[in-house]
């Protein structure tokens, strides 16, 4: 509900009309061909969204976000979701920009009902191709009185500014061509001068609208002045163009990000002038960094096709953005698109800014990748390591068994790249010198890889191996009571030796995955993979005594 209070002829509640149908269509020549407009304001159940991004860069996720809660709203009423694009920027606006905003919002998973690619009863759908449709709602503004011509030169206007803010008050207009007769106009465009169309501010008088997320929000009108609908070259301006469009679209809820609150009072000027009904309003709050500060590229990755590439999936994503600014009351933290629909009320959309966390996006990036189905994950995973030359097939037992072992530390899909490089390498040096190395060599290491030597060398080792994890762990029992050893004090010098690495996954079931990678022709012999003959040759080459030095000499500078 919005309500305008001023001069005579905006003494009117502007609220849809709930119990009756309105439509309004005229017919102009548009190139050609005639444009039908609409303008329809009917039950409730008439919902009619949109999202109008521009075409001059990548999908931000504050962007993605409002074009989600449209989407979630538009389904949840049963209503339509209306894609339009806002290219009234010809230097910056490009076709590339829009296929993109287009790809990633298809990618997400939010199809659009009317728009590009599909059409509908309202278009066109690019602000570009409705120039003649703006043109005539600003020559009916200027036949009605709601606009005049403003001839006064861009020198006059600064000279204007700089008036009103030596004297602290609103940069507003207060131009002569407001009360303008009609034999001085007549002169000016006898001479050619340029001139816009600048709409006539009632002078007293203010606009109040209940916002279905901020609540009741409210301008006076002495705050504006009269303003610019159409520039001298006859090119529309943004707040004319939208109000333009969101009429003539029948948009009954308009849910857009909060910078575009200031916009309201002019457009709700613009409809009442042109005799539109008002649609609803709901400004969602800005997703923040998490310094509070607006979300911009300083903070890393902010659009929706960076993330993308990054590996993140569209589900994921989707889920996360729900988040930021609305929950259903409950704990649960995990819905689908379908469920959203389900669950989602504008009413429960939080006023107060939303922080961008891109480590939970990531955790929870990773939960939906290891709930994927068997099968798809296999696919994705094992193809982006033949893809990586890795591996010399995309499928097979040693992906599976490979995929099984890693996913747990594989949040994104190029993880995995890192996850598999890392299980097929044997940094055995570089973790006997390091610091954390150091309690191994205490414990007696070098006397558990004689013995680990002697069970590869008598094929012990191996044989156990071919027959999976059931050979291992009956190896290992013996191996340990050979030894003496159990626990930790088994695992950990078996780990260090075989892997090379102190920590890991599951050493059994690591053992067999690497012994397999040696015997499969799995993996490519350039990726890095130390074999099990390259790795014992290797243990048999330490020079044990060396590593004790070191940690003494080390012990010792440490002492004194």
């Amino acid at each position: 509900m919005a309500t305008l209070a001023a001069a005579p002829w905006f003494r009117a509640r502007l609220i849809p009309n709930r119990h009756s149908l309105l439509r309004y269509r005229q017919s102009i020549c548009f190139r050609r061909r005639s444009l039908s407009v609409y303008a329809l304001a009917g039950d409730e159940g008439d919902v009619r969204v949109r999202f109008a991004p521009s075409p001059t860069g990548n999908l931000h996720v504050g962007g993605a976000r409002t074009a989600l809660f449209n989407y979630l709203y538009a389904r949840s009423k049963g209503g339509k979701f209306i894609l339009r694009i806002e290219d009234t920027d010809l230097e910056r606006s490009t076709r590339e920009s829009e296929e993109a905003v287009l790809r990633d919002l298809s990618w997400l998973g939010l199809a659009w009902d009317e728009g590009p690619g599909i059409g509908g009863n309202y278009g066109p759908y690019r602000q570009s191709e409705r120039n003649a449709l703006y043109k005539h709602f600003a020559e009916k503004l200027l036949q009605s009185g709601h606009v005049y011509r403003c001839f006064c030169s861009n020198e006059e206007l600064e000279k204007m500014k700089e008036i009103a803010k030596l004297k602290q008050l609103p940069p507003v207009y207060t131009g002569k061509w407001a009360s303008a007769t009609e034999k001085e106009v007549q002169e000016e465009l006898a001479k050619g001068t340029p001139y816009t169309y600048r709409f006539r501010v009632p002078k007293e008088g203010s606009l109040k609208i209940d916002d279905l997320i901020r609540g009741e929000v409210s301008w006076n009108f002495d705050t504006l002045g009269d303003f610019v609908i159409m520039r001298s070259n006859g090119q529309p301006v943004y707040n004319f163009c939208v109000t333009v469009d969101d009429a003539t679209m029948a948009i009954s809820h308009i849910i857009r990000a909060e910078e575009h609150l200031p916009n309201t009072l002019r457009q709700a000027l613009i409809y009442k002038a042109l005799g539109f009904p008002m649609p609803h309003f709901a400004h969602v709050s800005l997703i923040l960094a998490p310094d509070r500060s607006k979300l911009s590229k300083r903070h890393g990755a902010t659009s929706v096709g960076q993330f993308r590439d990054m590996g993140y999936l569209p589900q994921a994503m989707v889920n996360y953005l729900a988040l930021l600014g609305w929950g259903d009351g409950t704990e649960n933290e995990f819905y689908t698109l379908e469920q959203l629909v389900e669950k989602f009320t504008i009413e429960r959309v939080n006023k107060s800014g939303a922080i961008f966390d891109s480590t939970k996006l990531r955790w929870m990036n990773g939960q939906y990748l290891r709930s994927l189905p068997s099968e798809e994950l296999n696919q994705v995973i094992g193809e982006r390591w033949k893809d990586a030359g890795i591996v010399t097939e995309s499928q097979g037992v040693f992906i599976q068994d490979a995929i099984l072992l890693l996913k747990d530390g594989i949040d994104l899909i190029p993880d995995s790249e890192k996850a598999l490089s890392s299980l097929l390498s044997y940094p055995l040096y570089e973790t006997l010198a390091s610091t954390e190395g150091k309690p191994i060599l205490e414990d007696g290491v070098s006397e558990v890889a004689k013995s680990l030597l002697a069970a590869y060398d008598s094929g012990e080792l191996s044989g156990a191996l071919a027959e999976g994890q059931p050979g291992w762990k009956n190896w290992v029992k013996n191996f340990g009571k050979l030894m003496k050893r159990k626990g930790k004090s088994l695992f950990m010098p078996l780990r260090v030796l075989l892997t090379g690495k102190l920590h890991g996954p599951d050493i059994g079931a690591t053992t067999v995955l690497l012994y397999k990678a040696g015997t499969s022709g799995s993996v490519v012999p350039q990726a890095g993979f130390v074999t099990f003959d390259e790795r014992f040759k290797i243990l048999r080459e330490v020079q044990w005594e060396s590593f004790s030095t070191n940690a003494s000499l080390s012990a010792g500078a440490v002492t004194h």
